[in-house]
């Protein structure tokens, strides 16, 4: 079956810090590793050469048991896992509003069965920003794990049984796995991300790598040009790819390959720099890291804390660090070498009623409906108001939810020309039908021809998806065949252009391929300008980003207080931050209009920061349905800032008087 002795190897150890702390920084929005995520690419080819030098070494020498093997797994992984899942749950009961607790719970019981990708495959994939409402997301790899843990074994125990190579027979699946994952991404499959089949052959290449070692002949030189060859392709992966790219697919080739070349090249530089102390102690307590960050991140989120803060991340590090080194010393590895619970079935019982109990709760949480009775009644109903009443045009028009292009008809619909439409992204779905009620009390007709994640820029998109595109030049042909005399364009420009804070940036595409940083605001400029050009002589309206802060942290705040008796500290959005935060966008719009005299500027600041502090709701009532979204409360405060617009075009439109009959 080949060679596979190899023993414990301090540079595997680097990797895995390599791989957490890219992870870790990727969920903290760090504009530096936007691909951070192969960081679990990088982990998914160390688990499959591990765990394949272990199975090949003891079928070799005929001592493999799967009992054994099993043990050994669940020793690994489960008792740091369930202490994550019941210290998260309590959390959560703390912390989480019945709307996300609800699915949190759903969640719980996936997990605790090693079968959380399952809970995630819906949805827009593992980067639909309603991601950071999940505590539990990221046990999604866990589960493709646990899953390949199940079905490998077996293949090298066939190879053995059977006489067939294992190199030949892996290498089969590998492929098979490969073309699946590519086919998967170039179809824009969201749920491949999360699945064996499709993630079978990251793990395989681990596998290979076990099983065909390098030859002993390999100088010094080779195995260092190897290994930093490994290196500086993980690190491409890390800098360079983006949630924008479709993935896995051929682009995961990248980091599975600089992971395998590392490992395979077994000494030269590349293992000198890995087998670095300080990255050799945070490899031994990755898992834990990789275990803990997360749900403090969402958590931390939920109450006001976003990730991209410099005291929140200072916090959530130190605070994984002590549960991580604690747990590292507790149990994690009392438990995995035997000092504590050593006999099996003891071992098996305790895992048993630790899974029982969580599967339990998970499904008390979900049957409930989030458990609201744990939290205030009038907390439970402004915060269900504000998520039920976000988004009105998906109600009115739930064909705009849909991939392909389709209008809505907003304002007065018994006028039968069409004087506005609206044009944008998620900012723009958020308050359409309000601005559609405004023009209604004008009786003006409109059209809203946005799409979600779609900014209605020329060429500009935030994935590879057709479907931007598609949606784009549907509002265009729209727009030139109804002939409005108002456009509203409406985006999230911030996050386009970025911000002098380093506040979180969409991925962008122009063309279908990834726009660097340094040519960012150049492509967005010219972007701007060729729509403003396209639309011609209309008038044209945009708005200044909202202030974005967390809607729900001063009510929960108010709910702290009030249950345990001292305050919580709320961050609050200044107004002199907000306009630090637009500068950006300030002086792309306002150079836009030196170009274009038809184009006007509105700014939210006046209805959202009334004073020095910007507000987040009004006589308990939540004007965000999430951190950059405003709910229908908020939306109607925002709409009369086109009001000016409306009226204009509602004056120059000639009526028939009502008293008289008409012909």
């Amino acid at each position: 079956m080949g060679n596979s002795n190899w023993r414990y190897r301090e540079d595997i150890d680097g990797l895995r810090a390599l791989a957490v702390v890219a992870v870790i920084l990727f969920h903290f929005e760090s504009s530096w590793f936007p691909g951070g995520f192969v960081g679990v690419d990088v982990f998914f080819v160390i688990s499959g050469f591990l765990i394949t030098s272990l199975i090949a070494r003891q079928i070799t020498e005929d001592r493999f048991s799967l009992i054994d093997f099993y043990e050994r797994r669940f020793r690994r992984i489960y008792p740091n896992l369930l202490i994550v899942l019941a210290v998260t749950v309590v959390l959560g009961f703390v912390a989480m509003v019945p709307l996300t607790y609800r699915p949190f719970g759903r969640s719980l019981v996936w997990a605790t069965l090693s079968a959380s990708n399952f809970a995630f495959i819906g949805g827009d994939g593992y980067f639909d920003p309603d991601n950071l409402t999940k505590p539990l997301l990221h046990t999604w790899s866990l589960g493709v794990e646990e899953q390949f843990y199940l079905v490998f074994p077996w293949l090298l125990i066939l190879a053995a049984k059977r006489g067939y190579s294992a190199k030949w027979l892996i290498g089969a699946v590998v492929a098979i796995s490969l073309a699946l994952s590519i086919g998967a991404a170039f179809a824009n499959w969201a749920p491949s991300y999360f699945l064996l089949p499709t993630r079978f052959w990251e793990l395989g290449i681990g596998a290979l790598i076990a099983i065909r070692p390098p030859s002993n002949r390999l100088s010094s030189t080779q195995r260092s040009i190897l290994g930093i060859a490994g290196l500086l392709a993980i690190a491409w992966a890390a800098l360079r790819l983006s949630d924008a790219d479709p993935f896995p697919g051929y682009l995961a080739l990248a980091p599975t390959l600089g992971a395998a070349a590392t490992i395979w090249a077994n000494g030269g530089l590349a293992s000198h720099l890995l087998s670095f102390r300080p990255f050799v102690w945070i490899g031994r307590l990755s898992f834990a890291l990789y275990l803990w960050h997360w749900p403090l991140i969402s958590i931390a989120a939920g109450i006001g804390l976003p990730p991209t803060g410099t005291a929140t991340r200072l916090l959530i590090t130190t605070v994984m660090l002590v549960l991580s080194v604690a747990g590292y010393f507790l149990w994690e590895q009392p438990i995995r070498q035997r000092r504590r619970l050593g006999r099996r079935k003891k071992f098996f019982a305790v895992l048993a009623v630790f899974a029982v109990v969580l599967v339990g709760i998970g499904v008390v949480i979900f049957e409930t409906r989030g458990l609201p009775q744990r939290l205030p009644a009038d907390l439970v109903a402004i915060d269900e108001a504000a998520k039920r009443d976000s988004f009105f045009i998906t109600k009115r028009c739930p064909e705009v939810e849909s991939i392909k292009p389709a209008p809505c008809t907003i304002g007065d619909e018994t006028t039968n020309k069409v004087s506005f439409v609206i044009i944008g992204d998620s900012q723009a779905q958020a308050v359409a039908a309000e601005i559609g009620d405004l023009a209604k009390s004008y009786h003006l007709r409109g059209l809203y021809l946005g799409k979600i994640g779609c900014p209605p820029l020329a060429g500009l998109t935030r994935t590879r998806r057709s479907h931007c595109s598609m949606q784009y030049d549907f509002a265009m042909n729209e727009i030139r065949e109804n002939n409005p005399e108002l456009v509203i364009a409406l985006m999230h420009w911030a996050g386009l252009i970025g911000d002098p804070v380093g506040g979180p940036k969409t991925p962008l595409l122009k063309q279908g391929e990834v726009v660097t940083e340094a040519d960012r605001s150049a492509v967005v400029t010219a972007a701007l300008d060729e729509t403003l050009t396209n639309l011609g002589n209309r008038q044209i309206v945009t708005s200044l980003t909202i202030p974005e802060h967390n809607g729900k942290a001063l009510l929960f705040g108010k709910w702290w207080t009030e249950r345990f008796g001292f305050p919580m500290f709320v961050p609050r959005l200044t107004l002199s931050e907000y306009w630090e935060r637009q500068t950006y966008v300030k002086r792309l719009l306002s150079d836009a209009q030196l170009r274009h005299a038809n184009l006007t500027v509105v700014s939210p600041a006046p209805v959202f920061c009334p004073t020095d502090l910007c507000i987040q709701s009004t006589n308990d009532t939540i004007l965000y349905s999430d951190d950059s979204h405003l709910s229908h409360a908020g939306a109607q405060l925002y709409a009369p800032l086109f009001e000016a617009a409306l009226a204009k075009m509602s004056a120059t439109i000639k009526r028939p008087n009502p008293s008289l009959p008409s012909d």
